[in-house]
């Protein structure tokens, strides 16, 4: 049969046991306090409990202690997400929202439920989100310089006569408008050599004889 224990060593093993917990409960906070993400939780009524360092450092208003979450605070999303706050914790699923407008910024947020509450984390994506956007907005701009230069490179439909150009519309344009809507190049009109002798020739004969003399 095992060796009874004494009172003396049942008392160690219990306060090594709570050494043990208490430590687990000192990481488990410090994960939670210095976590770099905004972070509150809340109860099963949606209450605020508490909040991380990083979301009491934000420029938002802070959350207080039993404000109700998306009701009485942060209430202004384009979507209800008090309803979707309810949602997640009745059907134990993790709710992620990923573009989030919110005033002036875009968040992302995600709602973790767990058996009392709820754990909702949000990050300020707007400088990620507008360098995206520029981003978009820069493939758009070499897209269309892609085009005009695919459209210069083919065959240009042009009158014998007067020069115009016909567009893949079916309209026909003068040389100016034509390469101006589908080009980036600005026309700056001057009379050519050939031009200038036939249309002006006394204003030519002036310029050979500055240019011989």
């Amino acid at each position: 049969m095992p060796e009874s224990s004494t009172p003396a060593q049942e008392k160690q093993r219990l306060q090594a046991a709570l050494n043990e917990l208490a430590e687990k409960e000192s990481f488990n906070f410090a994960l939670f306090q210095y976590s770099p993400i905004a972070t509150v939780i809340v109860d099963r009524d949606g209450r605020v409990i508490k909040s991380n360092i990083a979301k009491r450092c934000s420029d938002d208003r802070i959350p207080a202690i039993g404000d109700i979450m998306y009701r009485d605070y942060a209430a202004k999303h384009t979507i209800n997400m008090y309803e979707e706050l309810k949602k997640c914790m009745r059907d134990g699923t993790v709710g992620r929202y990923p573009s989030m407008p919110y005033g002036k910024k875009v968040l992302s947020i995600t709602i973790a439920p767990f058996p009392g509450g709820a754990i909702i984390t949000s990050q300020d994506i707007t400088e990620q989100k507008r360098a995206e956007e520029d981003r978009l907005s820069l493939i758009a701009q070499l897209l269309r310089a892609l085009d005009e230069v695919e459209t210069l490179r083919g065959l240009l439909p042009i009158c014998a006569n007067c020069k115009n150009i016909r567009d893949d519309k079916g309209y026909w344009n003068t040389v100016e408008e034509y390469f101006t809507k589908h080009s980036s190049v600005d026309f700056s009109h001057t009379v050519c050599p050939a031009c200038m002798k036939k249309l002006y020739p006394e204003l030519w004969e002036k310029m050979n004889r500055k240019t011989d003399g």
